[in-house]
Formats: C-alpha cells, structure tokens, sequence
C-alpha cells in the first residue's frame, strides 16, 4: 500500500492509527508529516514547487560581412577595416578626447539580413542572388544571434541599436551599452568571435 501526493497546495487527509506506520513509511519522503497521533492521525502534505522557470530570450540575429580566418572559418578581429570584427574609431565609433566611447548611437554597422547589407560589401560571387553585389571574394556573410532585429543585448557589455526610420529597418549598429575606454569596446567585439558562422544561404 503507498500514497502519493500531487497537490499545489497542503491538504489533509486522515488514517486509522493501525495504518500510521505502513503508511508513514510510504509519505515521508514526499514532502509530508504528522500534525497529530491521536486518536486519528492528521497528515499534513505539501507538494514541493519549484520556481517557475524563467523565459530564455534570443538575441538579436545580426549580419556582417567579414574577412574569414581560414584556420578556423571565424572573422578576422581588427579596427582598421569595415571588414572586420571591431569598431573603426572616428569612423563607426565616437572616442572623446579621454579615450572613451560616446554614446551617441555611434558602433559596429550591422544589418537584419545579409542581402540587406550593402551591395559593395555582399561577396561578389552572390552576384547570382544579390545583382550588382561588389564586395570582395575574401569576406563572408557572418550571423550571429537568433532574436528579432530590435533593440536589445546582444552580447556582454554590447547592444543592438537599429536605425530610426521605416518600419523595415534594414541597418543597425553594435553599440557599447556604458561608457568605457575604447580598448574595452573593442575587447567586447572581439570576444562575441566564436559566436559568429557564416550564413549566405
């Protein structure tokens, strides 16, 4: 003979004190105890809740066209390039006189998709999907992320900040979420590397 509780809330239910000790044995470990003994035993169960978990949210999926390290099929980290993983200072990102970043909406140029990257920065050989696309054979389509294209976290210390406009936005930056130095920025870029694949499907 067993019982078994499956109740959100404590309840009680009572036993004939010749079946306490068949049945104690069978309800102590589910979360149940004696409220009395005599004459008739009140068992008093509470079925253990566990917090409700918490919704998992997807960061925005982001495009870039990038150069490719062909030891590893990841993008080629530099601040030099629009090519590359990071931020070209005075170009994509506003440094103050201190070194630090400006958080004037400035960052790493991204897009919702890679066909809404523009034409002089999708491959070449994507000419047959993308007409006229002019980029350089040595770059890809990365992603990363899976979200919608809205504003949000994208990584640590990192933010999607799409342009104001059209409701089909079609560009958007990486942008520094505090001010911190340049070098911290950049640092932050760099390690959201392994997060990046490529997609031009």
């Amino acid at each position: 003979m067993s019982w078994r509780v499956a109740s959100a809330r404590p309840f009680f239910f009572y036993l004939p004190q010749r079946l306490l000790p068949i049945a104690f044995n069978s309800v102590q470990s589910e979360g149940c105890g004696w409220e009395s003994l005599e004459p008739i035993a009140t068992m008093v169960c509470m079925e253990s809740s566990a917090a409700a978990p918490t919704p998992l949210t997807q960061s925005p999926k982001v495009y870039r066209a990038m150069k490719r390290d062909a030891t590893d099929n990841l993008p080629v980290v530099g601040s030099t390039r629009s090519s590359e993983l990071g931020a070209r200072p005075g170009v994509d990102i506003t440094v103050d006189p201190a070194g630090n970043v400006v958080l004037d909406e400035s960052g790493m140029s991204v897009a919702p998709g890679w066909r809404n990257l523009d034409f002089t920065r999708i491959p070449k050989r994507l000419r047959h999907i993308v007409p006229g696309a002019a980029g350089a054979n040595s770059t890809s389509c990365f992603t990363m992320g899976a979200g919608p294209f809205r504003r949000d976290e994208v990584a640590n210390g990192l933010e999607l900040i799409p342009d104001q406009g059209p409701s089909q936005v079609t560009h958007g930056v990486i942008a520094p979420v505090r001010v911190v130095p340049l070098d911290h920025y950049q640092s932050d870029l760099a390690n959201t590397r392994a997060a990046w694949q490529i997609d031009e499907t």
